[in-house]
């Protein structure tokens, strides 16, 4: 698979397909939200943001942040032939891309440019515009947040935007974290919660009751996102990460829309 995707063809394919069928699914999606109003003053402020998804709703991300009234959006991709194709996908909807990745747990040394990409993130938004992650991503535990997008905000002054998206029919895979793929002609929600910048004076005791609270607010919203539409909840907490989630996590980022 890796090698097939080596072919600029097969990518720009795979890209094609991906980007049009969400694309499709996006449009034909009857969306209703919730706070809106809350982050229209975020884009029609301007400034830096840094916008949270869980990892499950990553095919659901393009179709919330719009290009014409909001601050430009970059989003994070894999240094991966996988996320070759996600950059294509992310570039077909008018995104910036920007590379890179955390380490793996099991191989902690190996150089996954997450580093460069962290600093590269912050130039991004230091110019007034946002980034787009997945906090519990790339690999969970479900809906457990790291700290990274709370740090940007930190270093950088940046408004943390919380969003929760769902849709009445979706097609979910058996990883862990339950991700959902949306089916299209449906009903959709999506939940906006705006969360003030992280002071940079917090002590490391403030700034895990920073995260928790943070946690707690995208939870909140995505859970609402459900409750609007009557979608079940997603999955919390997660699970170990078998060799079958490996495999079939492998092949959710060749298909992804957007990566972390």
């Amino acid at each position: 698979m890796k090698n097939l995707l080596s072919t600029s063809w097969l990518q720009w394919l795979l890209a094609t397909l991906i980007s049009s069928y969400l694309k499709f699914c996006y449009a034909t999606t009857r969306w209703q939200s919730e706070g809106r109003a809350e982050v229209e003053a975020v884009w029609a402020a301007g400034g830096p943001v840094v916008l949270m998804f869980w990892h499950e709703r990553l095919h659901f991300g393009h179709a919330s942040w719009p290009l014409k009234i909001a601050q430009p959006i970059a989003v994070l991709s894999s240094t991966s032939k996988f996320g070759d194709v996600q950059t294509r996908v992310t570039e077909s909807f008018g995104r910036h891309t920007i590379r890179g990745s955390s380490a793996k747990k099991s191989n902690p040394g190996k150089d996954k440019r997450g580093a460069q990409a962290f600093r590269d993130m912050l130039r991004w938004i230091r110019d007034g515009k946002g980034v787009a992650t997945t906090p519990d991503g790339p690999r969970g535990p479900a809906r457990v947040m790291t700290e990274g997008s709370l740090k940007l905000s930190q270093i950088s002054g940046a408004t943390l935007v919380c969003l929760g998206q769902s849709t009445k029919r979706y097609w979910q895979f058996d990883t862990w974290d339950g991700m959902r793929l949306p089916l299209p002609f449906t009903h959709g929600a999506m939940v906006w919660r705006v969360i003030a910048p992280v002071p940079s004076t917090v002590d490391d005791g403030q700034f895990e009751a920073l995260r928790l609270s943070a946690e707690r607010t995208l939870s909140e919203a995505t859970d609402r996102a459900d409750d609007l539409i009557g979608a079940p909840h997603g999955r919390a907490g997660g699970r170990q990460l078998s060799r079958q989630d490996r495999e079939a996590d492998a092949l959710e980022e060749a298909a992804a829309g957007l990566g972390q």
